[in-house]
């Protein structure tokens, strides 16, 4: 074999390796091969209908369920954001402490991870009699938000405190607060399924939320949204892997 044919079977090598060992270990691994985060929230107790008998099971804690106006005068629910990762936070246009630190960490986070489309940031206002779409749409611009991937959100305000609890956060009106109200500065971690995930500290305490103005929780933070982006891939590529070995399985059966 002279050197032409040798230097071509090496470059063919440096571009096939890579790909056998994502199918190895990506495709054929039972178990997952890198960190995963942990679940956070109460287990919750679901009964379900099996072969005419009751059972329980239990699952990972679950996010409230909402429907909230965007700054584009549009509907989000979180029914529309299964399938995505999703960082969450609350805020108001007029804070003059907490949200112009948090949410300029958040435009980090944003940066960080805009080549990602399976990524959104939610930021709900606490204060939405003056957050308006119009004074929201004018927010988004003025932090540098990216329109479709950071959406900023108005709604029912008894709702909104609602569904805060939901998420670990409050937020809550007071008159003695810079602003007018109180509200909690921690950046949530939702899954595609809608479980808060996180991760443990070095004493092993799960940590549950991040602290928006702490420039060495948005980096743990970033490096968390990538440990749930790894596990994302996996799983969508497994099933890709399951379809197409049932849809050839299907075609070999038709053809008898």
């Amino acid at each position: 074999m002279n050197n032409k044919n040798i230097q071509k079977v090496v470059l063919v090598s440096l571009l096939v390796l890579p790909f056998l060992i994502y199918f190895l270990f990506v495709y054929l691994a039972e178990e997952t091969f890198f960190v995963k985060l942990d679940y956070v929230g109460p287990k919750q107790i679901e009964e379900k209908l099996v072969d005419g008998k009751w059972v329980s099971d239990t699952n990972h804690y679950t996010v409230p369920d909402f429907e909230f106006r965007t700054q584009d005068d549009t509907l989000l629910s979180s029914e529309e954001l299964r399938g995505k990762i999703v960082l969450v936070n609350f805020f108001f246009s007029t804070c003059p402490v907490i949200c112009p630190a948090m949410n300029y960490n958040v435009q980090q986070v944003q940066n960080r991870f805009k080549g990602y489309t399976d990524f959104r940031i939610v930021s709900i206002s606490v204060d939405p009699k003056h957050d308006t779409v119009e004074v929201l749409k004018a927010y988004e611009k003025r932090i540098g938000a990216i329109n479709g991937r950071w959406h900023f959100l108005t709604g029912n305000q008894d709702s909104i405190y609602k569904i805060a609890e939901g998420y670990l956060s409050s937020a809550m009106q007071d008159s003695a607060a810079p602003g007018g109200y109180l509200h909690s500065e921690n950046l949530v971690l939702v899954d595609w399924e809608g479980h808060i995930r996180s991760r443990t500290d070095e004493q092993g305490n799960l940590k549950g939320v991040y602290n928006g103005r702490s420039p060495d929780e948005i980096n743990k933070l970033k490096d968390d949204i990538k440990v749930l982006i790894a596990e994302f891939e996996k799983k969508k590529s497994q099933k890709e892997h399951q379809e197409e070995k049932e849809r050839k399985r299907n075609e070999k059966s038709k053809k008898g």
